[in-house]
């Protein structure tokens, strides 16, 4: 797992970042506890805000540079504060739907799952 998401880091620049998820919003459900709503920009960024967080900033919004995303395929890649946390997730076929994992530097991986905003 941990090789898969380090090939995915080294050949984000070479994707093509997509237009299928350009201005949705999706609730992100983390089995460690964590919930947050993300925001896919146009310019490869994401917005989102903590509505569940165990480790603090419950209801803080977080949008910057350091915070990207691409997709190749059905398959989106967040980066979280320039790397420190990387998100795996594969939409379904009706577009509704991610469920992947995520790691962050320190090794702690855990499982993901989406839900479109409509």
């Amino acid at each position: 797992m941990r090789n898969l998401l380090i090939v995915l880091l080294i050949s984000l620049p070479s994707l093509v970042f997509g237009k299928d998820i350009v201005g949705t919003g999706w609730v992100l459900y983390e089995d460690d506890g964590h919930k947050r709503i993300v925001l896919f920009e146009k310019d490869g960024t994401f917005t989102y805000q903590n509505i569940i967080s165990p480790s603090g900033n419950e209801g803080e919004v977080w949008s910057d540079e350091g915070d990207t995303w691409t997709i190749n395929g059905d398959m989106v890649v967040m980066s979280f504060t320039n790397g420190f946390l990387l998100v795996s997730l594969t939409i379904n076929n009706r577009g509704d739907i991610m469920t992947g994992t995520s790691i962050n530097k320190l090794g702690r991986v855990t499982k993901v799952n989406g839900r479109l905003i409509e």
